[in-house]
């Protein structure tokens, strides 16, 4: 079995990413996309329901802590984000998963405030886990597994 974060260290086109601003953009617009296509899992597989609302309601306190966050740095609220029609399969979702992680990862050092980095490092570490789940599952779903 591949290690579920093992890839995280070898990446090279990593983001520099300008302001904590630019950085909670980027994490709401990809948490946004991965929650829409875990809904649409859930809907054709019922036996996905209670990881999809698992992972979505750890979203949805990553978002109000990201929201107190926001008015603490004086950035503003959170702009709508769109949502996207991609691809609900378990392979999709473990790559939006890992867009995720690296955001976190690499938009860290940008936010410049330690309270705000604690509290973006401990959603980071929920959702790694989440892509390690999600890596097991597509483990599971490959031929001779």
């Amino acid at each position: 079995m591949a290690a579920p974060l093992a890839g995280l260290a070898t990446r090279a086109d990593a983001r520099d990413y300008g302001s904590a601003g630019e950085v909670l953009a980027e994490i709401d617009r990809l948490e946004a996309d991965l929650d829409a296509r875990l809904a649409s899992l859930a809907d054709r597989f019922p036996a996905a329901t209670s990881l999809a609302r698992s992972l979505r309601g750890d979203h949805e306190r990553h978002r109000r802590s990201r929201a107190v966050l926001r008015r603490r740095l004086r950035l503003g609220e959170a702009a709508p984000v769109a949502m996207p029609a991609g691809s609900a399969s378990v392979d999709a979702l473990r790559a939006l998963a890992q867009d995720l992680v690296h955001a976190y990862a690499e938009g860290l050092p940008a936010i410049k405030d330690a309270q705000a980095v604690d509290t973006l490092a401990r959603h980071m570490v929920d959702d790694a886990r989440h892509l390690a789940v999600l890596q097991m599952w597509m483990e599971t779903e490959e031929p001779g597994a």
